[in-house]
C-alpha cells in the first residue's frame, strides 16, 4: 500500500486493494513520507473512501485541517463513544469541518450566536455536556476558547447521529414553539434546571418524534380525566388549544385527547 498524498503527519491518501481512493488516518502515519512510498498498515486507525460529495469535501479540507484539530476530532469521538454515540464516516467528516470551520471564524472575530441554546440543554442535555467537553479539548490542543455557544451545534452534531438532522431541527422547533407558548400564556419565567421543567420538555421532545414519524398514540376511551384535569385548572383549556393550533399548524398533525391529557398534567406540574 503507496502513499498517493500527504496531507500532515497523520493523514494520507493511497488506493486501496478494491481500486477505490481512500484517506487514512492514524498517528505518525505520514511522517517523513513521500508519495509512493510505503505506508504502515499499523498505524491506520480509520479509512475514509472517497466516493461521494462529502468525503471529497474532507479529501480538500484536510489540506487546511492541522494535526492538532485531528487529535481533537479524535478525542472527541472516543469521548461519544464511550458515552453511547457511534459516529459514522460522514458524522466524523461533518463534526470535523464544523469545528475546523468554527475556528477559522474565531480568527477573524466572527461568532455565530445560538438561537436555541436553550433548547439544547433541556432536550439534550448529555450531547451538551459532550459539547461543552469538546470545548475544552478544542481549547487544550488548539489555543482557542469558542463560546458555549458551539457546545450547542456539537451537541446537534452528535444528536444528528441517530436522528437526521431535519427530524433534529423540527424537534427543536417544536418544543421551542410549545414552550413559548407556555410562557407567553402564563406569563412564566420558569427554572430550566428545574425538575418539572426537564419533564416537561423530554415529555415534548418524545412528542415531536412522534408527531415527526406519524406515530400518534392509540386512544383510549375518554373516561373524564380530560375534563376534570379542565375543571381543576381551567386556565390550561387555553393553553392546550393555542398549543394544539401551533402543531397542527406546523407540523400538519392533530394531537389526540391522550396527548392532550399529557400535556394537562404536565401544565399542572410546572404553574
Amino acid at each position: 500500500m503507496k502513499a498517493i498524498r500527504i496531507f500532515n503527519n497523520n493523514a494520507v491518501s493511497t488506493i486501496m486493494a478494491n481500486n477505490k481512493e481512500a484517506i487514512l488516518i492514524g498517528p505518525g502515519i505520514g511522517f517523513n513520507k513521500r508519495p509512493n512510498d510505503e505506508i504502515d498498515q499499523s498505524k491506520i486507525e480509520k479509512i475514509f473512501y472517497v466516493q461521494n460529495e462529502m468525503q471529497s469535501k474532507f479529501l480538500a479540507m484536510l489540506d487546511s485541517v492541522t494535526p492538532q484539530l485531528l487529535e481533537v476530532a479524535e478525542q472527541i469521538i472516543s469521548l461519544a463513544q464511550d458515552n453511547g454515540l457511534i459516529l459514522s464516516n460522514q458524522g466524523t467528516i461533518s463534526l470535523l469541518d464544523h469545528i475546523n470551520f468554527s475556528l477559522e471564524r474565531a480568527k477573524e472575530n466572527i461568532f455565530l450566536p445560538n438561537l436555541m441554546l436553550s433548547e439544547i440543554k433541556m432536550i439534550y442535555p448529555k450531547e451538551y455536556k459532550l459539547g461543552l467537553k469538546a470545548l475544552d479539548l478544542i481549547e487544550k490542543n488548539c489555543g482557542v476558547r469558542l463560546p458555549d455557544d458551539e457546545a450547542g451545534y456539537i451537541a446537534l452534531h452528535l444528536v444528528s447521529v441517530s436522528i437526521d438532522k431535519l427530524s433534529t431541527y423540527n424537534a427543536l422547533k417544536l418544543v421551542k414553539g410549545c414552550l413559548a407558548i407556555i410562557k407567553k400564556y402564563y406569563g412564566l419565567i420558569y427554572d430550566e434546571s428545574s425538575l418539572e421543567m426537564n419533564r416537561l420538555t423530554t415529555h415534548l421532545k418524545f412528542l415531536s418524534q412522534r408527531i415527526i414519524t406519524k406515530e400518534p398514540w392509540h386512544t383510549e376511551e375518554d373516561n373524564g380525566m380530560y375534563d376534570m384535569l379542565i375543571y381543576r385548572h381551567p386556565q390550561n383549556a387555553g393553553c392546550i388549544q393555542e398549543i394544539t393550533a401551533y402543531i397542527n399548524k406546523e407540523f400538519n398533525y392533530e394531537l389526540n385527547l391522550q396527548e392532550k391529557i399529557y400535556l394537562l398534567v404536565h401544565l399542572n406540574k410546572i404553574l
